[in-house]
């Protein structure tokens, strides 16, 4: 009797369960990105502040601009001189006409130039596309950066647009069933744990900071949250149901089997 109690305590369902550090994360930011090579002058807005659509955010060094821009509105009104001063002469010799068409061209392409370097100078003051809380790093470690194009600054999130993330190391990487519940308790706040669904977890184990590779998990939180973007904590994520002798012996195993490289 006591063999057949044993036995069926360790053959018990339980659900399977691992942790991991997760944090709160926008769910749909708007990324902002450099739109162009250049060096950053200066910062219109703080870290985490609350921003409206079209505000300016920041701006690159403007004199590169400048006088590219300035060079290009110089070339544009030679070559404009240069095509009505052939134009006069075609009144006076026919044989002038056949120069229209090659300083025509080259009028096209300095209007071309001075266009993109207007739109140069504009794209160098980047302003909000949407409203919501600006997330970046210290401004004082981007000004005077040179950064280029495409280069991640900031990203503009919405204050209730908020979801769970979690690194999930490649150890406790347990099969996690659609929509798998998970749990995240927050260091400042431990004693109130934030719900949620797996929304996904990345096929691939992607590098950390620390040198660890980890899976990345995103979970939709179950209503809503009062907590801000950034903060961290300790997330549990719950599989499906196994014997409780597997749950016991799962890490033991498999570092065993580690150690004996099987």
């Amino acid at each position: 009797m006591v063999a057949a109690a044993v036995l069926g305590i360790l053959l018990f369902p339980v659900h399977l369960s691992v942790l991991a550090p997760g944090e709160l994360v926008a769910a749909n930011p708007a990324t902002i990105r450099a739109p162009l090579d250049g060096v950053i002058a200066e910062f219109a807005v703080r870290p985490n502040q609350t921003v409206t659509a079209g505000q300016s955010l920041f701006s690159f060094d403007q004199a590169p601009v400048a006088s590219k821009l300035d060079v290009a509105r110089e070339a544009l009104a030679t070559a404009q001189a240069e095509y009505r001063q052939a134009a006069q002469l075609v009144l006076n010799d026919p044989r002038a006409k056949a120069q229209l068409a090659g300083l025509l061209g080259r009028v096209a392409e300095k209007q071309a130039q001075a266009a993109f370097l207007e739109g140069q100078a504009q794209r160098s003051r980047v302003q909000a596309p949407q409203a919501g809380i600006a997330l970046f790093d210290d401004p004082s470690e981007w000004i005077g950066r040179p950064v280029q194009t495409g280069e991640r600054i900031m990203q503009i999130a919405a204050p209730n647009d908020v979801e769970i993330e979690a690194w999930v190391p490649i150890g406790d990487a347990i099969p996690l069933p659609d929509k798998a519940p998970l749990h995240l308790y927050l260091s400042a706040a431990p004693m109130t744990p934030l719900s949620g669904t797996l929304r996904y977890m990345g096929h691939r184990a992607t590098a950390r900071p620390d040198g660890t590779y980890a899976y990345r998990v995103r979970a939709k939180i179950d209503g809503a949250t009062a907590q801000r973007i950034g903060l961290k904590g300790t997330a549990k994520l719950v599989g499906d149901r196994v014997p409780l002798v597997y749950w016991m012996l799962r890490r033991p195993l498999a570092s065993i089997r580690q150690f004996l490289a099987l």
